[in-house]
């Protein structure tokens, strides 16, 4: 599954850094069209491009 959090990454208050946002709300970014289009299964080098996409998008 894809939307894991990888092995390597740290805790943050001793929790799974993607239960910081309640489930339904994760749920929701889950399911929706972006999510499933733009962001499912990205690594963290392409998460990186991606985010720097949105940054240049913006501007």
């Amino acid at each position: 599954m894809a939307n894991r959090t990888g092995k390597a990454a740290g805790s943050i208050h001793g929790t799974n850094p993607q239960y910081l946002v309640e489930k339904i709300i994760r749920t929701r970014i889950y399911e929706s069209k972006y999510w499933k289009e733009e962001c499912f299964g990205l690594t963290a080098e392409f998460l990186v491009d991606k985010a720097t996409e949105l940054r240049l998008a913006i501007y």
